[in-house]
């Protein structure tokens, strides 16, 4: 054979063969990008732009809107491996503490999310319409029933739980129609009479009126009758009582009577609901009380010392407030006296040491 035909046939051949190598590799290559791709299992550290494998019809796995974070992106996939049903754009909604607890939990649904729960807890405490009241909404997925625990503040009522379900969006615990316990002037009302100050605390049985009729005015003896119910209860004899406290406030949706005295050296602590009178709380405890504060003088400023003190902090003066409420007590170690009053439609609370007048404490809110 002609050794120059020979050579030819050869270089023929393995240019081929490399041609062949070439297409077999790019073929490879193209299979991995677009044929052999599939989803990132728990501890993928690239973001998911396939549905993992479930149910036919379910969505993609790549939720719409802005990208993920690679963490929250891994959760998501987390909590579909274990339920495939659940859309990762329904997911991506959810806080990274929700996608844990719903991970932890098995994932048998999805939860109704934080937004719906405030408005279902504000819906049912009738508060949907008003800016004023602000909520906050913990979820708690992993406890049994799976609930949002949402806490809504009024700027008058003051705070109330709620309990929502986490996947009926079913209010499990709380007060509904707050507003039906305010009284609230919509409309000014032509009357002679002067206006309540801004000081008065909500009466007991006060309710929201209906448009035309008379507002509903609290019983006189509301508070003493809250003082009879706490000293029968506690055995005693109003002449017996020192230090006596009662302050009227809200507690969960409700108007209670918040009453505190000392009967020697036992202390009493009480919840008397407005309304009916009856006992909702009970405490008392005993304590090695001196003997300045059975009224001995020289050791202790007294409470009208302490309360000169705490408007004087305060720049307020005795005849501008109201609501006043003084009560000598123990705080680690340390006797101050509890001064409690209302200004200006701001509500004060003031420790003043009860050995040399001095300012312990002093907090102010609306």
């Amino acid at each position: 054979m002609n050794p120059e035909k020979h050579d030819n046939k050869l270089t023929r051949w393995l240019l081929a063969a490399t041609i062949a190598l070439l297409v077999l590799v790019l073929g490879l290559q193209l299979w991995q990008l677009f044929g052999g791709k599939t989803s990132g299992g728990a501890g993928s550290s690239q973001p998911l732009t396939q549905d993992a494998a479930g149910p036919e019809g379910s969505q993609g796995n790549t939720p719409a809107g802005p990208a993920l974070s690679p963490g929250k992106a891994a959760m998501i996939e987390d909590v579909r491996a274990l339920n495939g049903e659940l859309s990762a754009d329904d997911l991506a909604k959810l806080s990274a503490e929700e996608l844990e607890q719903l991970w932890e939990t098995g994932a048998p649904g999805l939860p109704i999310g934080v937004s719906a729960a405030a408005q279902a807890a504000e819906e049912y405490a009738g508060t949907l319409e008003l800016d004023s009241v602000t909520s906050e909404t913990d979820p708690e997925l992993d406890e049994i029933p799976a609930h949002y625990e949402v806490e809504l503040h009024h700027p008058t009522l003051g705070d109330f739980e709620y309990k929502i379900d986490a996947y009926t969006g079913q209010v499990l615990k709380g007060a509904p129609g707050i507003l039906r316990n305010l009284h609230v002037a919509d409309v000014p009302q032509e009357s002679s009479e002067a206006p309540a100050p801004e000081s008065q605390p909500p009466a007991a049985g006060t309710q929201k009126p209906a448009s035309g009729s008379p507002v509903q005015q609290p019983a006189d003896d509301g508070e003493e009758a809250a003082k009879k119910a706490a000293f029968t209860h506690a055995g005693v004899s109003a002449g017996e009582v020192s230090s006596l406290r009662c302050k009227l406030e809200w507690d969960d949706g409700r108007q209670v009577y918040d009453i505190d005295f000392w009967v020697g050296d036992t202390e009493y602590d009480y919840k008397i609901e407005a309304s009916t009178g009856v006992v909702l709380e009970a405490q008392q405890k005993r304590s090695i009380r001196p003997s300045a504060a059975s009224g001995q003088p020289g050791s202790f400023i007294g409470e009208e010392a302490a309360k000169s003190a705490a408007f004087a902090h305060a720049g307020v003066s005795a005849s501008d407030a109201g609501s006043i409420q003084c009560k000598l007590d123990e705080e680690d170690g340390l006797w101050v006296y509890e001064v409690e009053f209302r200004s200006g439609g701001l509500e004060y609370d003031y420790e003043i040491s009860a050995s040399d007048g001095t300012v312990v404490k002093a907090e102010q809110d609306r």
